[in-house]
C-alpha cells in the first residue's frame, strides 16, 4: 500500500477526514498503485533528466551551489474536480475584473479616495504607486492584461486567495513545461482520466498580444522585456518568448525616440508595437522612475504618455499587490460589481485604522505581520518578548505601513519525496488574461510545493518543488479536453489523448506557429544579443590564447637549467614579460622603478586565479561566462553543460592555495580541453541567421590583437641564437602554428621565416594578414553594409591595415640598424595595425550596437 503511512495534520486534497480517498482522486490513486513506488522513482529520475536536458532552471540568488538551480517537478500531479474548478475560475475572473476597475480608478478619477472608500495612506504609502503614470489609462477599458492569483485551500475546504500577482506575474512558462514533461514521462497516470487541456488559453493569449499592436501590420513587433539572464525566472522569459512568438529583449536593446519605442537591431531601428513586461516597474525608466536602474529604457514613460507603445502589464500595476487593499476588497466588490467575493481571502487588518490597529497589537504574538508592500514578514509566534516590543514600536510609529493577517493552516497534497509519498502544503498560481471584454482563466496552473513539512513559506527561492495541475473535465468541457492514454506531438506541444475531435480549432495551429523567416533573420537580431555574440568570440579567443601562453611559460619554468642556465633565464624573462603584455596585467613582470620583479610562480598564479585582477585568466573566463549566458538560448544544451562544468572545475581549482608548477599546468590543460570543446560546439551549432558572423568577427579581431601583442614582445627584439630559437618555438606553439610552420618551411626555426609566416603569409589562416583578410570578407555579410563601391567607416581601417601588410616585404621588417636591439620597422608596423584594429572595432560597435548614426 503506497499510502499506508500518509498522515496529514490539516485538510488534505486526496484524503477526507475519515481517511478515505476522495472520489475524484480514486482513478489517479489506482494508476499510482499500479505503477508502484519503484517505477515512480524511475519516473521521477526521468522527469529530472528531461528537465535538465531541456535546460529548465530557476535562478536562486546567493546560492553557494551556483545561481542556476535545476527546476524540480513532482511526478504526482495535483488533481481538482471539474465543478470545484468552475467556482475557482469564476472567482479568479471576478477578482481580475475588480482589480482592473480599482487600477483604472487609482490612476484615473480616484473616486475611491475622494469618497473615502479607501484611505489615501493605503495608496500613497505603497511603493507600487507611480505618480508618473497617473492619467495614462483613461481611454483603456482593460489596462490589466495579465494577472495571477495565488490560491490555497483553507481548513474549511474552500480555496482562499493568498496573494495577487499583478505587476509581472511569473510561472506561466514553468506551468507549460510541467505539462509537457508530464505528458512525456507520466503517460501511465493519464489512463482513464479526462483532463482539461491548455491550448485554447494560449490561443487567446496570442490573440490578445496581436490586439495590442499599434500598427495595422499582420506581423507586429511584440517584445518580452526581461531584466536579463541573471533574473530568477530567465528561463521562463526565453521559453515564453519562443512559445508565444515574442522577441526577447533587455532594456539596452530598446530606444525611446520620437514618441515611440524602438528595437535596436543589426539592420537599424525597428518600431515596437507592444511590450510584455517582466521588469519590475520602478526599474523601467531611469529618467522618471529609479535613476539607478540599468534594466529599463530612458523615456519609456513619455512614450506611454504619447501612446506610442502598448504594454502588458502596465506600469503602476504593482499597487494592486498592496496588502492594505485586502480589508476593503469585499466592500469594493459591492461598490463596483454589486457582488460578494466568490473566493475568500485571508483575514487582514490594516493598522492605519484605530480599531484594527488595537486588535493587531493585542494579538501580535498570534498573527503574521507584514508591510503592505510585502517587503517584511514577521511571524508573531516565533518572536521573543523583546522582538515583539520592537515590532510594536514600529507599528505604532508608522501604522499605515503594516497589516496583520491570520495564520491559516493550508491544505496538503501527496508529494513524492525521498522515496516516500508524504503530505506537503501546496499553493496554486492561477493565471488570467484579458479576452473578449472579460478575462479567461488558464485551465491549469503552476503548483508550488513546500520544501519541508515545517516550512513557513511556499516559494521557489525557498527551495520548494512544483506540480502540474490536472483539472478533471465535466461534460461542458468536452471541446477542451479528451481522455488521455497516448501521446501525440502536435504543432510543437504534446497533447495526450485517446481520440482527436474530428475537427481541430483552426486557432490551435496559430498559437504554435513558428516565427516568420524575416523575424529570425540576421538583420533582426537585437543589438544587445549581437554585441554579446561579438564579445563571445573575443572572450573565448582571449581565454584560449592566454591559457596557452600561461601553460608555455610555466613549462619553461619547469625546464629551467635544462640546457644553459643563463640562456634559460633569459627565455623565462622574455616569456614572463610577454605574458604581462598579452594579458595587460601591468605592472606584472615589468615591475615599477622602485619595485622588484615578482616571484614568477606567485605572479603567474595571480594572473591565473585572481578574479578581481583586470586582465587575469579568471576575469576573462568570467566575462566569457557572462557573454555566453546572454546568448544561452542560441546554443545547444551540450554547450551550456561544457561551460558550466568548465566554470565549476576552474573555480574549485583556483580557490586552492598556490599549487605546484605541475599542478598549475594540469589545471590549465583541463581548462584548454573544455575551452576547445566549447569553441568547436559553438562553431558547429550556430548558423548564419543566429549571428555566427558576429562571433567570427569578434574572434578574428581578438586573435589579431593577441597575435600583435605576442609578436611585438617576442619578434622585435634581438636575442642570442639559443634564446631566439626557444622564444620562436614558444610563439609558434602558442599560436597553434608549430606543425604548420615545419610543414611549410621544412627548415630550422629562424626569425625571418617565423615573422613572414605569422605576419605576412596570406595562405596561412592564422597569420595576421589572413585574419584581417577574413574580417574584410565577413563584414559585408552585416545588414548595414550599404555600398558595394565605397568602404564603410569600420572597413576603412581594416583595408588600410591589410594594404600595409600586403605591400610589406620581410626584408624590410627584419632589417636591423647598427647599434640597435629592436627591429623598429616591424614594431612600428605592428603598432600601427593595432591602432587600425582598435578604430575598426570602435566604429563597428558604434554602427551596430550603439546606433550612433540613427
Amino acid at each position: 500500500m503506497m499510502f499506508e503511512n500518509y498522515k496529514s495534520g490539516s485538510y488534505d486534497e486526496m484524503f477526507d477526514d475519515e481517511g478515505n480517498v476522495r472520489d475524484h482522486w480514486k482513478q489517479l490513486v489506482a494508476n499510482l498503485e499500479e505503477l508502484g513506488l519503484d517505477q515512480l522513482e524511475t519516473k521521477r529520475q526521468e522527469i529530472d533528466w528531461r528537465l535538465e536536458d531541456n535546460g529548465v532552471t530557476y535562478n536562486v540568488y546567493n546560492d553557494p551551489n551556483g545561481i542556476s538551480r535545476p527546476w524540480s517537478l513532482d511526478p504526482i500531479p495535483l488533481l481538482l474536480e471539474g465543478n470545484d474548478w468552475k467556482r475557482i475560475e469564476e472567482g479568479v475572473k471576478q477578482r481580475s475584473t475588480l482589480l482592473n476597475l480599482i487600477f483604472k480608478d487609482i490612476y484615473g478619477e480616484q473616486r475611491l479616495l475622494k469618497e473615502d472608500i479607501i484611505p489615501s495612506e493605503v495608496i500613497f504609502a505603497h511603493s507600487g504607486f507611480l505618480r508618473e503614470v497617473h492619467g495614462l489609462f483613461n481611454d483603456i477599458a482593460y489596462p490589466m492584461m495579465i494577472l495571477a492569483v495565488d490560491l490555497a485551500r483553507g481548513p474549511d475546504g474552500k480555496m482562499w486567495v493568498v496573494s495577487d500577482r499583478t505587476q509581472a506575474p511569473s510561472g506561466l512558462g514553468y506551468a507549460v513545461e510541467n505539462r509537457l514533461t508530464m505528458n512525456s514521462a507520466m503517460q501511465t497516470l493519464f489512463q482513464h482520466l479526462s483532463i482539461r487541456r491548455l491550448h485554447l488559453f494560449f490561443d487567446k493569449f496570442k490573440t490578445m498580444l496581436l490586439g495590442l499592436s499599434k500598427s495595422n501590420s499582420n506581423d507586429p513587433l511584440n517584445v518580452l522585456l526581461s531584466p536579463g539572464p541573471h533574473n530568477e525566472t530567465y528561463f521562463e522569459h526565453s521559453y515564453l518568448s519562443s512559445f508565444l512568438g515574442l522577441t526577447l529583449v533587455q532594456g539596452q536593446d530598446l530606444l525611446a525616440k520620437g514618441g515611440a519605442l524602438w528595437l535596436k537591431s543589426l539592420k537599424g531601428l525597428r518600431r515596437i508595437d507592444a511590450v510584455v513586461r517582466r521588469v519590475d516597474e520602478s526599474y523601467c525608466d531611469p529618467l522618471e522612475l529609479r535613476a539607478d536602474s540599468r534594466l529599463g529604457v530612458s523615456g519609456l514613460v513619455q512614450v506611454l504618455r504619447k501612446q506610442g507603445v502598448s504594454m502588458a502589464n502596465p506600469l503602476g500595476a504593482g499597487i494592486l499587490e498592496n496588502l492594505g487593499l485586502y480589508p476593503f476588497l469585499p466592500r469594493l466588490a459591492h461598490y463596483y460589481l454589486n457582488e460578494e467575493l466568490i473566493l475568500p481571502q485571508i483575514a487582514t487588518w490594516w493598522c492605519g485604522q484605530p480599531n484594527e490597529r488595537e486588535y493587531v497589537l493585542e494579538h501580535l504574538s498570534t498573527l503574521m505581520i507584514k508591510t503592505i508592500d510585502r517587503s517584511a514578514l514577521y511571524l508573531g509566534k516565533n518572536l521573543s518578548t523583546g522582538e515583539l516590543d520592537a515590532l510594536r514600536a514600529k507599528i505604532e510609529a508608522e501604522p499605515y505601513r503594516y497589516v496583520g493577517q491570520e495564520e491559516v493552516q493550508f491544505a496538503t497534497a501527496p508529494s513524492y519525496t525521498q522515496g516516500k509519498i508524504l503530505p506537503r502544503k501546496v499553493v496554486i498560481r492561477s493565471f488570467a488574461i484579458h479576452s473578449d471584454e472579460s478575462y479567461t482563466v488558464m485551465p491549469g496552473a503552476l503548483v508550488r510545493v513546500e520544501s519541508s513539512a515545517d516550512a513557513l513559506v511556499v516559494s521557489g527561492q525557498g527551495g520548494g518543488s512544483s506540480k502540474d495541475l490536472w483539472i478533471l473535465s465535466t461534460p461542458d468541457d468536452s471541446e477542451n479536453s479528451t481522455s488521455m492514454t497516448m501521446t501525440q506531438k502536435m504543432d510543437g506541444m504534446f497533447q495526450s489523448m485517446v481520440q482527436l475531435p474530428s475537427t481541430l480549432p483552426l486557432s490551435m495551429t496559430n498559437v504554435f506557429k513558428a516565427r516568420g523567416s524575416s523575424e529570425n533573420s540576421l538583420e533582426n537580431i537585437p543589438s544587445l544579443r549581437a554585441e554579446n555574440l561579438f564579445w563571445l568570440g573575443r572572450y573565448l579567443m582571449r581565454s584560449i590564447t592566454n591559457a596557452r601562453m600561461i601553460r608555455l611559460t610555466l613549462k619553461s619554468l619547469v625546464n629551467a637549467t635544462r640546457y644553459d642556465r643563463h640562456a634559460d633565464e633569459r627565455v623565462q624573462e622574455v616569456l614572463c614579460t610577454t605574458l604581462t603584455h598579452l594579458t595587460m596585467t601591468y605592472p606584472g613582470f615589468l615591475g615599477r622603478d622602485e619595485d622588484e620583479i615578482p616571484d614568477p610562480l606567485i605572479e603567474i598564479w595571480s594572473v591565473m586565479s585572481d578574479n578581481a585582477r583586470i586582465g587575469s585568466l579568471s576575469q576573462a573566463l568570467g566575462m566569457l561566462f557572462n557573454a555566453s549566458t546572454s546568448t544561452k538560448n542560441l546554443l545547444p544544451i551540450e554547450g551550456w553543460r561544457i561551460l558550466d562544468r568548465l566554470m565549476r572545475e576552474w573555480n574549485d581549482f583556483t580557490h586552492q592555495k598556490a599549487p605546484t608548477q605541475r599542478a598549475m599546468i594540469s589545471g590549465i590543460d583541463k581548462l584548454l580541453v573544455h575551452l576547445m570543446a566549447y569553441k568547436g560546439l559553438i562553431e558547429e551549432s550556430l548558423f548564419a541567421e543566429q549571428g555566427l558572423v558576429l562571433y567570427d568577427i569578434g574572434a578574428h579581431l581578438e586573435r589579431s590583437n593577441l597575435l600583435i601583442s605576442k609578436a611585438r614582445a617576442m619578434l622585435t627584439n634581438v636575442y642570442e641564437p639559443f634564446v631566439e630559437y626557444e622564444i620562436l618555438e614558444t610563439l609558434l606553439g602558442s599560436s597553434e602554428s608549430l606543425n604548420a610552420y615545419r610543414a611549410h618551411y621544412r627548415a630550422s626555426i629562424n626569425l625571418v621565416h617565423v615573422s613572414e609566416f605569422l605576419v605576412l603569409n596570406i595562405k596561412f589562416p592564422k597569420s595576421l594578414i589572413s585574419e584581417i583578410n577574413q574580417l574584410l570578407k565577413a563584414l559585408p555579410k552585416l545588414p548595414k553594409f550599404k555600398h558595394e563601391m565605397y568602404l564603410s567607416r569600420y572597413e576603412e581601417p581594416l583595408f588600410e591595415a591589410f594594404s600595409l601588410l600586403r605591400l610589406e616585404r620581410i626584408e624590410h621588417l627584419s632589417f636591423l640598424d647598427k647599434d640597435t636591439v629592436v627591429r623598429e620597422n616591424l614594431d612600428n608596423l605592428l603598432s600601427l595595425i593595432a591602432d587600425k584594429l582598435l578604430i575598426a572595432a570602435d566604429e563597428l560597435s558604434k554602427t551596430y550596437f550603439s546606433h550612433y548614426d540613427e
